[in-house]
């Protein structure tokens, strides 16, 4: 059944109603006559993931198809944190009405407590629906339109006045999938509050609970140096972890310990049925008292699983732990491979989205590698015999080879989902899993019953704050040494861990000549490149690039700029690409040819992060770029050139330029020219270097490849230009007469200021890219802007529509790939997205 439920990620679409059942009748039919029953639990399982699908793409469609603003009625979900302004937050909506333009929420209008009902319309023109949404919210402070913004607490019932749109996330080679985060959390659309108010508080709910001792714990924490950390172990609560904590986590490996997971509801689970069972030695002989360790157990995981509000983690773990525990009760022996799979089975059925998160399946393939670990004998041997030491030696050993068997096995998975790893992980969990485990938890766990006194309490916080000193004073260590993987890279990651289960299950006195066979075939695939005879027989220029014959240093760029007009010989064409990255509303456009690239604009950035963080620096890295030749910044503005420091400090550019003056970087004003990899670089406006530039100085560049495409040999060309508006594209129109590019940037993001009919009737692009967000509140790109290009017969490849855009100049022609229609379509993404113009917060 898990096979057919796990199906569901290799659907393009999904099936209709009709089809789906026709299919099932007839299979079913087949199968049964030709007894095939393990074919039918896949079938059902197909049908249960199709099921579920459908009724999560209906609730989003409803959030697309409501532009205007809509009545919602349901409950707040996510845990707040009062001291600070808390926009964002988790809406359980229960009923919904559509209602017309004209329609007022008045916040002073008196609710009845009582939970309304459809017999009690909020406006008579109201149209009502039964409407189950999870809805991930920002409630604007600034932009309130109705009311400040009001303290909201988990378990309150509330009215709320929402412009909603579906989940929209950007989709490029690499980086974070927002769209497939938001299926794999059930999160049906996001939205606009523009006003509400409360209908019922949270007198009655265990939510209420949940907040008050989350509100204590914040207030005792408020003064102890890692109170991030201790919140996210207490509640699962992560707001408070900054870039820094994060990318500390990530080098250490310790990200899965910094939240309430399955290891640490498996340790209150474990706690509680060793209190059961000493509670039960001291009471009365009782059939009574025989279920109280597994009661007392099974009650400690649920309290801990509440505190981080039953999330898709802890349910797993006290579905696992609850399983172990009955099995053990009733002295039922079933093998841990068959508890593993019954309960990944059971999960997938309770919830056949959960796969689409990152954290199922570093779970579920973490106890695989435990199991398989213990199965070959990492673990501890107990020998007649044997002292205390040698006890605790053996432990010790066990725990140090269970953590490089992690490390070795989890390499794909960790490729696949965070694109690299961390080599000091084993380490680091080697001496800090244990520590944390059974001191700090346990002391926050302590802290947290004892909330009733506040001064045993607040020492119990305290302890636990200078525990945590320790752990992450052994995590610092790891600062810097995660290892980014590219995506030449996976064959070499997939071969080491080949490599380490072929060492773990072939001894090698048997098979010597195979096993170093493959050790010599990982060590040869990993250094390929650096063999003289590997590069020639797949890339003849990787040779001089390896030299670094390719490179061009800033003087040598002066040099050329000054010399006379370039004559050089004719090549062969080298395949040579230009990606225009998803990355919202901004520009962020990577040339690359033979392994090196150029970055045009960094994108925006943002309090808690960038453009630069989130996508460039995934993207290049899947390339395996880590070093930048050259760097363009078009203009000043935040969603051009934000993310400029993080790609210094990161990428080290080799040279970089810009249309204004900034320290280190060469001008882009027109008359500039350069060479790169056999590429012309020209810069064709502005005119003149300004003090800070603004959209109008924009530094437009034409890279020019002069031998060609398709073989003909005729040059083909691409222009970047930026945010420039109608008054520079006159000027530039007239000083370049006979430009005419093959492909050109749509100006200024699609907007009525730029893509002048005049501009456009002097060329004719092949391709018109245009870098813009969904959902932006700027209403970009312009209808009419649009229509005037589909009128010229260019074609028009948005971001919004397509995601990354990839076009590959080679000897074939010029190859586009839409990342989201070729590359990584799914039944989730549609085909044409819906890009109407709704008010949203800013993409991050």
């Amino acid at each position: 059944m898990a096979i057919g439920l796990l199906s569901l990620h290799f659907w393009p679409a999904l099936p209709s109603y009709h089809a789906t059942m026709t299919l099932c009748l007839i299979g079913g039919l087949v199968c049964a006559y030709f007894r095939l029953n393990l074919l039918i639990y896949v079938a059902f399982g197909a049908l249960l993931a199709n099921v579920s699908a459908t009724s999560y793409l209906k609730k989003v469609q409803f959030a697309a198809v409501e532009a205007g603003n809509i009545i919602i009625v349901g409950e707040v979900r996510s845990l707040l944190n009062v001291r600070k302004n808390n926009t964002v937050f988790e809406f359980v909506s229960s009923e919904t009405w559509r209602h017309n333009p004209d329609f007022t929420l008045n916040p002073a209008s008196t609710a009845p407590v009582a939970e309304p009902s459809p017999t009690r319309p909020v406006h008579d023109s109201a149209v009502y629906q039964p409407k189950t949404l999870r809805l991930q919210l920002r409630w604007p402070v600034a932009e309130t339109l109705v009311e400040p913004l009001p303290e909201l607490r988990p378990g309150e019932l509330w009215q709320l006045e929402v412009r909603l749109r579906p989940p929209a996330g950007r989709v490029n080679s690499a980086g974070y999938d927002k769209e497939r985060h938001f299926v794999g959390q059930g999160i049906h659309g996001t939205g606009i509050v523009v006003g509400g108010h409360r209908l019922k508080d949270n007198t009655d709910t265990l939510a209420r609970w949940r907040q008050l001792a989350f509100e204590q714990a914040l207030e005792r924490t408020q003064v102890l140096e890692y109170q991030p950390y201790l919140l996210a172990l207490s509640f699962g609560y992560r707001d408070l972890l900054g870039d820094s904590e994060w990318a500390l986590l990530r080098d250490s490996g310790l990200a899965h310990l910094m939240a309430i997971s399955g290891l640490h509801i498996g340790l209150a689970v474990l706690c509680g049925w060793g209190i059961g069972r000493r509670l039960r030695g001291v009471l009365p002989d009782h059939a009574a008292w025989q279920w109280l360790p597994i009661w007392l157990g099974l009650l400690a995981g649920l309290l801990y699983a509440w505190l981080a509000g039953f999330s898709h983690p802890t349910v797993r773990a006290l579905l696992m732990s609850s399983m172990v525990l009955l099995l053990l009760r009733q002295a039922i022996v079933w093998s841990g491979w068959h508890i593993l799979l019954v309960v990944f089975a059971v999960s997938l059925a309770i919830n056949p989205l959960a796969s689409y998160a990152m954290g199922f399946w570093l779970s579920f393939i973490a106890v695989l590698v435990i199991l398989l670990a213990a199965a070959s004998g990492i673990r501890p041997q107990q020998r007649a015999g044997q002292t205390g030491w040698q006890q605790w030696r053996e432990k010790l050993v066990s725990l140090a080879l269970m953590q490089a068997a992690l490390l070795c096995l989890m390499l794909p998975v960790q490729w696949v989902g965070f694109g690299g790893f961390a080599p000091l992980a084993p380490l680091v969990n080697f001496l800090v899993v244990p520590w944390v485990s059974m001191v700090t938890v346990p002391l926050v766990l302590l802290a947290l019953l004892l909330s009733f006194w506040p001064a045993g309490a607040a020492w119990l916080w305290m302890l636990a704050d200078r525990s945590l000193e320790l752990a992450l004073f052994i995590a610092r260590f790891s600062q810097g040494t995660w290892w980014p993987v590219s995506l030449n890279g996976g064959p070499v990651i997939i071969g080491v861990t080949a490599l380490v289960i072929a060492f773990w299950l072939l001894p090698w006195k048997r098979f010597p000549a195979l096993l170093l066979s493959g050790v010599l075939l990982v060590l040869l695939w990993g250094n390929a490149a650096r063999l003289p005879f590997v590069p020639e027989l797949f890339n003849p220029f990787e040779v001089q690039q390896s030299a670094g014959l390719l490179v061009e240093q800033p003087m040598l760029i002066e040099r050329q700029q000054q010399s006379t007009p370039m004559s050089m010989s004719m090549p062969m064409p080298m395949p040579w690409t230009v990606d225009l990255l998803d990355v919202g509303h901004g520009l962020a456009v990577v040339i690359e040819r033979n392994g090196r690239a150029v970055l045009y604009d960094t994108g925006n950035r943002w309090p808690q992060g960038s453009i630069a963080s989130s996508v460039i620096e995934p993207v290049l890295h899947r390339r395996g770029i880590f070093q930048l030749d050259g760097l363009i910044l078009s203009h000043a503005d935040s969603d051009h050139a934000g993310g400029s420091d993080y790609v210094i400090e990161r990428f080290k550019p080799v040279w970089r330029r810009s249309s204004d003056v900034r320290p280190g970087f060469m001008p882009c004003v027109r008359g500039q020219q350069w060479q790169w990899q056999g590429l012309i670089f020209r810069a064709v406006w502005p005119p003149k270097q300004v003090a800070r530039a603004a959209n109008p100085h924009s530094c437009v560049v034409a890279i020019t490849d002069p031998t060609g495409v398709n073989g003909d040999r005729a040059p083909v060309t691409v222009l970047l230009t930026g945010d420039i508006d109608a008054i520079s594209e006159l000027l530039l129109t007239r000083l370049e007469a006979d430009l005419q590019p093959d492909i050109l940037l749509v100006p200024h993001h699609g907007s009525q200021t730029s893509s002048t009919a005049t501009w456009l009737s002097a060329m004719s692009p092949e391709y018109a890219l245009v870098s813009v967000a969904r959902f932006n509140p700027w209403q970009l790109p312009s209808a009419s802007i649009r229509q005037r290009y589909l009128a010229q017969g260019i074609p028009w490849l948005s971001t919004a529509e397509t995601g990354q855009v990839t076009l590959t100049m080679s000897a074939d022609g010029i190859k586009v790939e839409r990342y989201r229609q070729d590359r990584k379509a799914a039944w989730f993404r549609p085909e044409n997205p819906i890009v109407s113009p709704v008010d949203s917060s800013v993409e991050n």
